[in-house]
C-alpha cells in the first residue's frame, strides 16, 4: 500500500514539473508603465511618444483584427492632440489602411475607418504629413470598391468631418457630389442614403471665391438646382427617416445661402401630413424660411379660387399643427409663431378665438346665390315674402380661408397640458404683441390668466411677457388687478420681484384700482420684509405713472383730517416710507398736491430726499431757494468739477515727484495728502469711485516701497527688531495683495497702468529675495523662478504695447538677461547694488502712471463692488439659536462689475478668529443688467446662510463680507508669484504665515450681526 502511494506521489510530481515547464516556455511578457509627473498632476493618461511607437507595433503584429482596432482606437483617445509628430501619424494611417485592405469583416472595416477619422479630428498635423487631398482620394476608392452599408456609411461620414475641419477644392467637392448622387441611386439602405444627403447639402457649390479653377457661375446654379430636385424627391422617399433628412438637408441648404423656389411650398405644405414627428418639425421650419422671402405672393386656398397671401397661408397652416398629437411639434410650432413678423392682422387676432370670424369666411354676392338658386331647380314656396329655398348650405372645410383647426392657436398652446408647449406660447405671444399694438390688447387677458398657473417657472414667464408688453402703455382694468394681485403672496421672490417690475411698467384704469394695489403692496411689505426695495421702487414709478389718480388718494393714505390733528407716523416704518414715495413722486407732476401737506410732512420729505435721493425727487415747492438753485446746475457740469479736481491731484503729484529740489518729507505729506483727497472723492462722487480707488492703491504702494527702503538695515534682517522685522513682512505681504486685487478687482486698464502695476510688484519681488538671501537660510529657488517668469512677462508686456519701463526696472531686466543661470543668488547680488545706489525719491517713477494720455482710461475704469441689503447690520438685537446647531441667515446682496461669478464667497469671521469662506450655488444668482462692456453684468445674490457656534457667555459678533477668492484657479495674470506665496513653509522669516490671503479679495464692507448662542437644555426624564 505504502509502495502505490509513493508511486502516484511520484506521477503526480512529474506532471506538475512537466505542466510548470510549458507555462515557463509560453509565458506572457507583461511591460510595465507608470504616469509622468504632469500625467499625475492633472490625472491624465496620455503616452510618451516611445511608449506609443512600442505599443503600435505590439497592436498591428496582433493577429486579431478586432482586438486590434479597439486597442487602437483606445490609444487615440489617450493621446494628447499635439503629442505625436507628422512622421509617426504618416505611419498609422499607413498601417491602418494597409489593415483595412485585407480585412473581410464589415465590423472590423468599419472599425478602421472610425479610427482613421479620429485621427483626422485629433490630431492637426495630418494635413501637413501627405495632404488632405490625397486622403480623400483614398477614402473615394475605398467607397467604390465597398459594398457592405455601415462601412460606407463610415466612409461618408469621415468625408463630411473632413468638410468641418478642412478646406476642400471644388474639384473633389464635385467628385464627392457625383459618389453621393450614384449612391443615393444604387443603395437601399437607410443609413447610407441619409449620409448621401448630408453630403449635397454640405458639398453643393455655392460661393467660391476662395476656388482655384474659378468654374463657370452658369455650371455651379445649374448643378445646385439639380441638387435642390434631388433632394425634394427624396422628400418623398416610402422611408420616414430619409424624408426627414432630405428635408433637412434643404434647410441645411437656405443656411448656406440658397434661395428656395416658390415652387417648394407645396412640397412642404404636404410634408406636414408625415407620419414621421421629426418631418413635420423640419416642414414648419421650412415653411417658416418660405414665407420669409415670398410673404406677399398669392397662393390659393385649398385649391380653391380664392387667394390670400402666402405669409398668412403659411401662418395658418403653422397654427394648425398646435393641435398635432406630438407634443415635440407644438412646442416647436409655438416657438416659431412669433417669427411670422408679416402676418395680416385678421390671421393674427383669430389665433385668440376658437371660433371662426365673419371675415375669414368666403362670402358669396347676390348674384352668385341667385345663380347656385336657379341652378338648383327649386323656388320659393311662396308662403313668405322673399323666401330662397332651398337655404345655402355651407360646409366650413370649403369655403373658410383658414382651417377651422387653426382658429385659437395661442389658446390651445397657452392650455396645453405640457410645459415646453405653454413656454413657448407665451414666448411668441410676447413677440407679437410687441409688434401689434392691437393684438397686445387682446392677448392681456390670456396673459393674465396665465398668472394662475401651478408651475413657478410658466407663472414668472407669463409676468415677464407681460412686463415687456406693458411698455406700450397697457392699462389695467380693476379685474385684471384682481387676478393679478394675489399673485404678491407667492412664496417665490423672484415672482414677486417679477411682478413689482411689471406693475412699474402699467397704468391703471381707475383710483380705487390705486388703492386695491397700495394696499396690497403694503401687506407684501408685512409678509415678507425683505422685498423692501422691490416695493419702493415700484411705488416711485406708481406714483409717476399715476399722478393725477393719487391726488384724490393723499388724505387717505397720509392721514390727514380735516379738523382733528393725528399722530405723526414714525419714519421707521418701512410701510408709511413706501406712502411717502408714492406721494413725493404723483406730487412731481402734479403741485397742487403740495398744499395738502402738512408741516411734518414736509419734514419727512427732506429727510427722505436726503437719504434715499434716487427714490424721492426734488420738489421746486418744498426746496428752499439755494436748494433749488443747485437743483438747477447742470449735471454734466457737476462731473467736469470732480474731474477737474481729479486732474488737479494728478497734476499735483506728478509735478511733486518730478521735481528734483523737493525733499523726501515733503513728496512724503504730498502723497499723503493726496490719498486723503482720493478716498474723500471716491465717496462723494460714485462715477469715480473705481478712478479714485485705483489711483489711491497705487499711491499707497509708492508709499509702503519708500518705508521700507527708509530703512538701512532691510538687507539684514536679522539686524531690525521684532516689530521692524513684522512690518516689514507685513508690508510686503500687503503691496503683493494690493498688486493682485489691482489686476483682478479693476476692468478697462491701460497697457501703461498694467505696465506700472507690473513694475510695481517686480520691485517687492526682488526686494524680498534680496532679503531671504541676505538674511536667512531659507531657500529661495522657488521664489527666483516666480521672479524670472514676471520679468518675462513685463518684458512682453512692454514689446506688445511698444512701451518702456522706468529707469531702475530697465536695468533690473538688463542685468538678468545677461546672466546665464539666474540662480537665487546669482540673481541677488546683480539686483543689491542697483537698490542701493537707487534714492527714494527715485524707487517709485510716477511719470509713467501720471501721465496725461491716461488720465481718460482712468475715468473709464470699473470696479467690481458689492453692496449688501440683507442682514443691514442696524441691529444690535442678537439672534438666538442652540450652540452646535445651525441658524438660516437670509443673504441678499447686489454685485456690480463683475466677469465671472465662479470666483465669489461668502466670508463669515467669527469672533474666536475662525474664518469661513462658503461658496454659493448659482443658480442663486440672478442676472440684473448687462453692462456696455459685455464681458461686465450685475448680479443680485439671493441665498441663505448657515451659521454654527459653540457656546458664547455674550452676544457674540459675527462679520459677513463677500469677497472674490481666486485660491483655486490659475487664470490670473500674476500666477507664478501668487502660486509661490501659497506654497510656501510657514517658517520663512520674511514671509506672512497669512500668505494665501493674497489670493482674496474683499469688494465690501462687512456687515456685523450678532448671535447668541445658548446652551442645549438638559431634560430630566
Amino acid at each position: 500500500m505504502a509502495a502505490h502511494i509513493k508511486k502516484r506521489a511520484l506521477a503526480q510530481f512529474a506532471n506538475s514539473s512537466t505542466q510548470e515547464q510549458v507555462l515557463e516556455d509560453k509565458h506572457k511578457k507583461l511591460r510595465l508603465s507608470r504616469k509622468s509627473k504632469k500625467d499625475e498632476s492633472n490625472d491624465e493618461s496620455a503616452l510618451t511618444t516611445q511608449d506609443t511607437h512600442e505599443e503600435l507595433n505590439q497592436l498591428f503584429k496582433s493577429s486579431g483584427d478586432a482586438v486590434n482596432v479597439s486597442e487602437l482606437f483606445n490609444l487615440f483617445q489617450r493621446q494628447s492632440r499635439h503629442s505625436m509628430d507628422a512622421n509617426h501619424c504618416h505611419q498609422i494611417y499607413k498601417k491602418v489602411i494597409h489593415k483595412l485592405s485585407k480585412s473581410r469583416d464589415s465590423i472590423v472595416k468599419m472599425s478602421y475607418i472610425t479610427a482613421i477619422k479620429e485621427l483626422i479630428t485629433n490630431f492637426n498635423l495630418i494635413e501637413d504629413v501627405f495632404g488632405i487631398n490625397s486622403l480623400i482620394e483614398d477614402l473615394l476608392s475605398l467607397l467604390k470598391n465597398e459594398s457592405s452599408h455601415i462601412v460606407m456609411a463610415e466612409i461618408l461620414n469621415t468625408l463630411h468631418k473632413l468638410d468641418n475641419k478642412f478646406e476642400i477644392n471644388y474639384q473633389h467637392k464635385l467628385n464627392i457630389v457625383t459618389t453621393a448622387k450614384n449612391l443615393l441611386q444604387n443603395s437601399c439602405n437607410h443609413i447610407v442614403k441619409n449620409e448621401c444627403l448630408l453630403l449635397l447639402a454640405d458639398f453643393a457649390p455655392i460661393n467660391q471665391k476662395n476656388s482655384h479653377l474659378s468654374p463657370d457661375m452658369n455650371h455651379i446654379q445649374m448643378e445646385c438646382i439639380a441638387i435642390i430636385k434631388l433632394l425634394r424627391d427624396f422628400s418623398h422617399y416610402h422611408d420616414s427617416r430619409v424624408r426627414s433628412t432630405a428635408l433637412s438637408s434643404i434647410l441645411r441648404l437656405h443656411e448656406r445661402g440658397v434661395k428656395l423656389d416658390i415652387s417648394l411650398y407645396s412640397e412642404f405644405c404636404e410634408s406636414l401630413n408625415d407620419d414621421y414627428e421629426c418631418a413635420r418639425i423640419t416642414a414648419i421650419r421650412l415653411l417658416l424660411v418660405i414665407s420669409q422671402h415670398y410673404g406677399d405672393c398669392l397662393v390659393f386656398v385649398n385649391d380653391g379660387s380664392e387667394q390670400i397671401r402666402l405669409a398668412d397661408d403659411a401662418f395658418a397652416k403653422v397654427c394648425s399643427m398646435m393641435s398635432d398629437p406630438s407634443m415635440n411639434v407644438r412646442a416647436e410650432s409655438a416657438l416659431l409663431l412669433g417669427q411670422f413678423t408679416h402676418i395680416s392682422v385678421n390671421f393674427l387676432e383669430q389665433t385668440l378665438d376658437k371660433k371662426l370670424m365673419s371675415n375669414l369666411r368666403k362670402k358669396k354676392s347676390a348674384h352668385e346665390r341667385h345663380r347656385e338658386t336657379y341652378e338648383t331647380g327649386e323656388w320659393s314656396s311662396g308662403q313668405k315674402w322673399a323666401d330662397d329655398a332651398p337655404h345655402e348650405e355651407l360646409c366650413p372645410d370649403t369655403v373658410n380661408l383658414m382651417n377651422i383647426g387653426a382658429c385659437g392657436a395661442f389658446i390651445h398652446g397657452l392650455e396645453d397640458e405640457f410645459y415646453e408647449v405653454r413656454m413657448a406660447t407665451l414666448e411668441s405671444l410676447m413677440k407679437l404683441a410687441q409688434l401689434f399694438p392691437t393684438f397686445a390688447l387682446q392677448a392681456l387677458d390670456f396673459l393674465v390668466d396665465m398668472f394662475n398657473d401651478e408651475i413657478e417657472d410658466i407663472r414668472l414667464k407669463a409676468i415677464q411677457c407681460l412686463t415687456q408688453i406693458s411698455r406700450g402703455n397697457i392699462v389695467l382694468r380693476e379685474d385684471q388687478i384682481d387676478i393679478i394681485l394675489p399673485v404678491l403672496k407667492d412664496f417665490s421672490i423672484d415672482i414677486r420681484e417679477a411682478l413689482h417690475a411689471m406693475l412699474s411698467n402699467c397704468k391703471l384704469s381707475s383710483k380705487s384700482t390705486l388703492k386695491t394695489c397700495i394696499n396690497n403692496l403694503l401687506e407684501n411689505l408685512k409678509r415678507y420684509p425683505q422685498d423692501m426695495n422691490s416695493i419702493w421702487k415700484c411705488f416711485k414709478k406708481l406714483g409717476t405713472n399715476h399722478p393725477y389718480l393719487t391726488l384724490p388718494l393723499v388724505p387717505d393714505l397720509l392721514g390727514i383730517h380735516p379738523f382733528l390733528d393725528l399722530p405723526e407716523t414714525s419714519l421707521e416704518d418701512t410701510g408709511y416710507i413706501a406712502i411717502l414715495i408714492v406721494v413725493f413722486n404723483a406730487a412731481k407732476e402734479c403741485t397742487t398736491m403740495t398744499d395738502l401737506f402738512e408741516e411734518h410732512i414736509c419734514k419727512h420729505y427732506f429727510y427722505l430726499r436726503d437719504t434715499y435721493p434716487t427714490l424721492v425727487p426734488q420738489l421746486s415747492l418744498l426746496s428752499g431757494d439755494s436748494d433749488h438753485q443747485l437743483d438747477q446746475l447742470d449735471v454734466n457740469e457737476g462731473h467736469s468739477r470732480s474731474h477737474s479736481f481729479l486732474l488737479r491731484i494728478f497734476e499735483r503729484v506728478r509735478n511733486v515727484m518730478s521735481s528734483e529740489s523737493t525733499s523726501n518729507q515733503i513728496q512724503s505729506a504730498v502723497l499723503n495728502h493726496s490719498i486723503r483727497d482720493l478716498q474723500h472723492l471716491g465717496e462723494v462722487e460714485p462715477s469715480l469711485l473705481a478712478a479714485s480707488n485705483f489711483l489711491c492703491a497705487y499711491l499707497q504702494c509708492q508709499m509702503s516701497l519708500r518705508r521700507i527702503l527708509s530703512n538701512t538695515n532691510w538687507i539684514n534682517t536679522f539686524l531690525l527688531s521684532a516689530l521692524q522685522t513684522s512690518s516689514f513682512r507685513s508690508s510686503i505681504q500687503q503691496l503683493l495683495s494690493t498688486t493682485f486685487s489691482m489686476v483682478n478687482r479693476f476692468y478697462g486698464l491701460h497697457p501703461i497702468q498694467l505696465v506700472c502695476i507690473q513694475e510695481t510688484r517686480l520691485k517687492v519681488i526682488a526686494l524680498q529675495l534680496i532679503a531671504i538671501i541676505h538674511g536667512s537660510n531659507v531657500s529661495a529657488l522657488a521664489l527666483c523662478e516666480a521672479f524670472i517668469s514676471e520679468v518675462h512677462y513685463l518684458e512682453k508686456l512692454l514689446t506688445d504695447h511698444n512701451l518702456t519701463a522706468d529707469s531702475l526696472t530697465s536695468k533690473m531686466i538688463k542685468e538678468i538677461n545677461l546672466l546665464d543661470e539666474p540662480k537665487p543668488g546669482t540673481v541677488a547680488r546683480v539686483l543689491k547694488p542697483l537698490f542701493l545706489s537707487t534714492s527714494n525719491s527715485s524707487i517709485s517713477d510716477l511719470d509713467i502712471m501720471l501721465n496725461e494720455k491716461t488720465f481718460n482710461d482712468l475715468v473709464r475704469l470699473c470696479m467690481t463692488t458689492a453692496t449688501i441689503h440683507e442682514p443691514s447690520g442696524k441691529s444690535d438685537t442678537p439672534l438666538k439659536f442652540t450652540a452646535g446647531l445651525i441658524l438660516g441667515l437670509p443673504f441678499d446682496a447686489i454685485i456690480e462689475n463683475i466677469s465671472d461669478i465662479k470666483y465669489v464667497r461668502i466670508k463669515i469671521h467669527y469672533p474666536d478668529q475662525q474664518i469661513q469662506v462658503v461658496l454659493p450655488k448659482l443658480n442663486d444668482f440672478r442676472l440684473i443688467e448687462s453692462k456696455q462692456n459685455p464681458n461686465l453684468s450685475n448680479y443680485r445674490l439671493y441665498t441663505t446662510v448657515y451659521l454654527s457656534h459653540g457656546v458664547w457667555v455674550e452676544s457674540c459678533p459675527v462679520d459677513i463680507s463677500l469677497v472674490l477668492d481666486f485660491r483655486d484657479t490659475t487664470s490670473t495674470t500674476l500666477t507664478a508669484t501668487q502660486t509661490w506665496i501659497s506654497s510656501s513653509t510657514k517658517g520663512n522669516a520674511i514671509k506672512s504665515t497669512k500668505s494665501e490671503d493674497s489670493f482674496v479679495i474683499d469688494i465690501c464692507k462687512p456687515i456685523r450681526v450678532y448671535l447668541s448662542p445658548k446652551a442645549p437644555k438638559k431634560l430630566v426624564i
